[in-house]
């Protein structure tokens, strides 16, 4: 019996030792396999990995640069030097400021149907208003706009006090500050187009004032809008040299445009022979709030590209 036990337990001390080495065997072969299978699951899916991110990044980068691209030509511009191309003194850099208006309408009616819009404008146009049809979400029609919010509070109680239904129709144009890389001497032609744009609507809210309130002749009021057509053609002929050699710029090209807009629409009161005031009236008021309104257009296309 002793000797059995003896045995025994020299048997389990050696099972114990064999299960202990087998353990240890099995750990040290796990580590080296799952190193090496980890190592190749890497290098299978890093590749993969890099393929998906570096797309993406690139296209992340190239955007941003774009953007700024953008930026620059929106309410950047470079005029060619007239001079040495090497003469670099003679171009400056500096920022124009356009200062933002806001214009008050007297708006008639806004309708879904430009018919019945265009009907109620010449019924309009006949009693000496503007008779404009403004195009946005609506037909509006506008019998006149002004730069006082009291002056036009003004015509809607005389309106009022007719049984004319009417109300206020607000017309902003937003602030632009632009660099502008050119000559002193083009620089300052740029500057002073700007000036007169928002000049000449002053003028011409003091003509139609006066033509209204005899205080001023049709004669004298057609002289006047002659002269402020002269100023808007020089200015024109000014951009036209300037973009000659500066095609495909958005604001050159569309201040070029918008002044040869407003000389066709400021011509035939010029040249017209109509004696009657309330027509001419009409047609300097009508010319007048389209002025405005293609002026929104053109600085709403240069803010916002």
């Amino acid at each position: 019996m002793r000797y059995s036990r003896i045995t025994r337990a020299r048997n389990q001390r050696r099972y114990a030792f064999i299960v202990i080495v087998i353990f240890f065997v099995l750990v040290g072969i796990y580590f080296l396999i799952a190193g090496t299978m980890g190592k190749a699951i890497s290098n299978f899916i890093t590749p993969i990995l890099k393929s998906k991110q570096q797309p993406d990044e690139l296209v992340r980068d190239e955007s941003i640069g774009q953007d700024e691209d953008l930026a620059d030509q929106e309410m950047e511009l470079t005029l060619p030097n007239e001079y040495a191309q090497d003469d670099k003194a003679t171009r400056i850099t500096e920022t124009i400021k356009v200062d933002a208006m806001s214009f008050l309408g007297i708006q008639i009616g806004a309708f879904n149907s430009k018919e019945n819009a265009q009907s109620i404008a010449n019924q309009l146009q006949s009693k000496g208003g503007a008779g404009y049809v403004l195009e946005d979400q609506y037909f509006r029609v506008i019998a006149m706009i002004f730069l006082k919010e009291s002056d036009a509070r003004a015509v809607i109680e005389q309106l009022k006090n007719q049984s004319v239904e009417s109300q206020l129709y607000e017309i902003k144009c937003p602030g632009v500050d632009m660099d502008i890389t050119a000559s002193s001497e083009k620089i300052e032609g740029i500057k002073s187009t700007f000036s007169l744009l928002q000049e000449e609507f002053q003028v011409m809210e003091l003509i139609i004032r006066d033509l209204d309130n005899d205080k001023m002749t049709i004669e004298i009021a057609i002289d006047k809008i002659d002269e402020i057509k002269n100023q808007i053609k020089a200015k024109a002929d000014l951009l036209s040299q300037y973009s000659a050699t500066q095609e495909g710029n958005q604001v050159l090209d569309g201040l070029k445009s918008l002044l040869e807009h407003q000389m066709s629409q400021l011509d035939p009161i010029v040249e017209t022979n109509i004696s009657d005031k309330l027509a001419i009236s009409s047609k300097i008021k009508y010319t007048y709030v389209d002025m405005i309104v293609k002026y929104k257009s053109y600085i709403d296309q240069i803010t916002n590209g």
